[in-house]
């Protein structure tokens, strides 16, 4: 699903595993960026990718950092 110079939109209905589709597509490369809809969504995803992954390899942006 795409090249590595594409941007993939994944759409659908709540609750069919868009979060966790992207998520793991994003895991498959070297790097990546994620955007979410609320803060308490990218904590969930952030705290799942540094269970993953290890803190060092990760960061987590809200805009609350201002």
């Amino acid at each position: 699903m795409g090249t590595p110079s594409q941007v993939v939109a994944v759409l659908g209905p709540t609750n069919t595993g868009k979060t966790h589709y992207a998520i793991e597509r994003m895991l498959g490369h070297r790097t990546g960026i994620i955007g979410l809809p609320l803060r308490l969504l990218a904590r969930e995803v952030y705290d799942r990718i540094v269970a993953l992954r290890g803190p060092s390899v990760v960061a987590l942006v809200t805009g609350e950092e201002r």
